[in-house]
């Protein structure tokens, strides 16, 4: 007949024949042991299935007995756990009263895993058992202290060992090799320990007290030098105490090993840098002083004497002497010392003190908070004061220097921009004369070279008249006196406007001009036309002068909502990218051939960049080395300063200055 799954199993009670008359000898009693045992019992056939299951299973993991038996142990193991153990099984069940001891995970009810540590023994041949006996005890709670300590030891750089009375040496923990960089098994067991493992000047120490402490009952606490890994030794705080068995006896010594070599270090580095410091502050050319939240001198250096001509003891114990200090910056110099002392914050400060000999020398001090032994600041001050009357002299200087030019440039622009009439009179009359000679609109000249240079004086006169117009302008904006005459303008219509002027040089050079509207959103603007004109113009130009025959010159504009950006797009040369922002700049050329760069003074995309930043717009430039260039020119349809409109005339233009249509970009 087959085993009850869960029951007792058949032949598995006690033939007690030591004494008939005992109440403890038979099955009831033997059944209420395993019953109410607090360790797992489970019998398991050589295949691994569970065949036996005891209730101690219900308290550790929430299961009954019917949800082990039948089925294979190795579904309620752990997967990292299962080939170990279901490999050991296998082993135990082919060698007959083999036993195996091994740490486990096994399922809870919950989803958590308990850790179990389980002792099988083969007792397939017993008829009693016919099975694999495990007993199993929870050890989840002993995991989790032993994974705890071992985490504070390495987070904490401590140890701790236990040293049996009799034994040859202290048993090590793991903690105590790695803080000495050691295996475990590297550390020494045997009587000679501790000249294997201490300095040999602390091991007579160490060892003494050890030996004291077994017949004293005192605890320990010492440093001394282990011998680590790398050859060389760590400093070793050991706090050591007396464990008593029964009889009252010193059984064990155990004790903590903590890592204090950086304190140690420390310690002897802190000592090294405050002689140093000393040295240093005594020595240095600069003031040093260190003073209370009452300002109230407790230091200051010798270098005083050279500085200000006076001696230490007229400062120590007393406040920062205000008659010494111009009286116009001791105000600023009191209130940077309280910011300093309420804040916190370094604070740096210029001011004048009264030298021994009656004359003020400029002082530059830059005071910090001090700060203690353990870094937390305190409420005094550090101050490290150098002589700065020379540095004082070359920036009052520079300063001048700088005023001087600064009004020559003014004078230089106002020059040119109240000039602007004046240059170009003459230039309009060499121009419109030699137009008049050149369509000979009186009659015939008499001699063909008289057409020639007719042609050329008109000519030059017009870039003549070109390159003075861009200075002039550039003048005017710098002046701030350039106005802007704001209208609604069609960008499309500007565009068609000026690809009609520049159409014919492009198809002396080969160059195919193409044109993209997306004014979807409305392509309507208030600028200034000239300027606007100025802006595509001179960008066409300058795509049509830099691409090669047989190249492209694109420009578009695309309207958004509250932008309209006019892009020129060329398949010239391009720009090396570490030139690009040179461009913008007045007088800035970026060309490599001579012809090329004769002709233009670097004034057209400086230009370019102020017009539209007169607007409120800005310009962007994007090129590669043979690729060609981009510029793109974003201009808002409405003007960024404001335009007020007479109601009874509809949207006059209106006159906007430079000078005011920066202000109010400021504003």
């Amino acid at each position: 007949m087959d085993r009850p799954v869960g029951k007792w199993p058949p032949g598995q009670r006690a033939d007690c024949d030591v004494a008939a008359s005992c109440p403890a000898s038979g099955e009831r009693f033997y059944r209420a042991l395993v019953e109410n045992t607090g360790d797992i019992l489970t019998i398991l056939d050589r295949n691994g299935t569970v065949i036996f299951q005891n209730p101690a299973v219900r308290h550790l993991l929430a299961m009954t007995e019917e949800a082990f038996t039948g089925k294979s142990a190795g579904d309620f193991i752990h997967p990292d756990d299962r080939d170990r153990i279901q490999r050991r099984i296998a082993e135990c069940a082919a060698s007959p009263g083999s036993e195996f001891v091994e740490v486990l995970r096994l399922s809870h009810r919950n989803g958590s895993w308990r850790r179990v540590e389980t002792r099988a023994r083969n007792l397939l041949n017993d008829p009693n058992v016919a099975g694999i006996l495990c007993v199993s005890r929870d050890v989840t709670e002993a995991h989790q202290l032993e994974h705890q300590l071992r985490e504070a030891e390495q987070l904490a750089r401590f140890g701790h060992w236990r040293w049996v009375k009799g034994e040859p040496a202290p048993k090590w923990s793991r903690g105590v090799a790695r803080i000495l960089g050691l295996d475990e098994d590297g550390l020494p067991a045997g009587g000679d320990w501790y000249e294997h493992l201490l300095h040999s000047d602390d091991s007579d120490e160490l060892l003494s007290k050890f030996l004291d402490a077994f017949e004293t009952h005192e605890p320990v606490t010492c440093v001394t030098r282990f011998r680590s890994g790398d050859g060389g030794f760590r400093h070793i705080k050991t706090h050591a105490y007396t464990e008593v068995d029964a009889f009252g006896e010193v059984g064990a010594l155990v004790g903590v090993a903590e890592d204090v070599t950086e304190e140690m270090e420390a310690a002897a580095a802190l000592k090294a840098s405050e002689a140093k410091y000393r040295f240093m502050t005594e020595q240095a050319t600069d003031v040093v002083a260190h003073y209370d939240a009452k300002s109230r001198m407790m230091f200051i250096s010798p270098a005083v004497e050279s500085i200000l001509g006076r001696s230490v003891e007229e400062f120590v114990g007393k406040p920062v002497p205000e008659e010494l200090i111009h009286p116009e910056d001791f105000p600023r110099i009191r209130d940077a010392f309280l910011q300093c002392v309420t804040t916190g914050e370094p604070v740096q400060i210029d001011y004048r003190f009264l030298h021994k000999d009656g004359h003020f020398i400029w002082l530059e001090t830059t005071m910090r908070r001090a700060v203690d032994a353990d870094g937390k600041r305190m409420a005094e001050v550090v101050g490290v004061t150098r002589d700065i009357s020379d540095r004082k002299r070359y920036e009052i200087d520079l300063l001048d220097a700088r005023e001087r030019a600064e009004a020559a440039n003014r004078t230089k622009s106002r020059f040119l921009a109240n000039m602007s009439h004046e240059l170009r009179t003459p230039l309009n009359a060499i121009i419109g004369f030699s137009e008049i000679l050149r369509m000979q609109m009186f009659g015939e000249l008499g001699h063909p070279r008289y057409n020639e240079y007719a042609q050329l004086i008109n000519e030059s006169g017009a870039l003549l008249l070109d390159l003075i117009s861009d200075i002039l302008d550039m003048s005017k904006i710098e002046a701030g006196k350039y106005e802007l005459h704001v209208e609604e303008l069609d960008a499309a219509l500007m565009i068609d406007s000026c690809v009609r002027l520049v159409r014919g040089r492009a198809e002396e050079n080969t160059i195919q001009l193409a044109k993209k509207i997306d004014c979807a959103a409305g392509g309507k603007i208030m600028a200034d036309e000239r300027a606007v004109k100025q802006i595509l113009l001179n960008l066409l130009s300058n795509s049509i002068k830099f691409t090669p025959a047989h190249g492209t010159v694109t420009v578009e504009a695309i309207a958004s909502e509250d932008w309209v950006r006019f892009v020129v797009r060329d398949t010239g040369r391009g720009i090396p990218a570490d030139q690009i922002a040179r461009l913008g700049q007045p007088f800035e050329q970026i060309v490599t051939d001579a012809a090329l760069a004769k002709q233009g003074t670097g004034l057209g995309l400086a230009l370019v960049r102020s017009l539209a930043e007169l607007h409120g717009g800005k310009m962007k430039i994007e090129s590669e080395p043979g690729t060609g260039t981009t510029v793109v020119i974003e201009i808002p349809k409405v003007p960024h300063c404001r335009i007020e409109f007479d109601s009874a005339v509809p949207a006059p233009s209106r006159v906007i200055s430079g000078s005011e249509s920066a202000k109010l970009a400021a504003s």
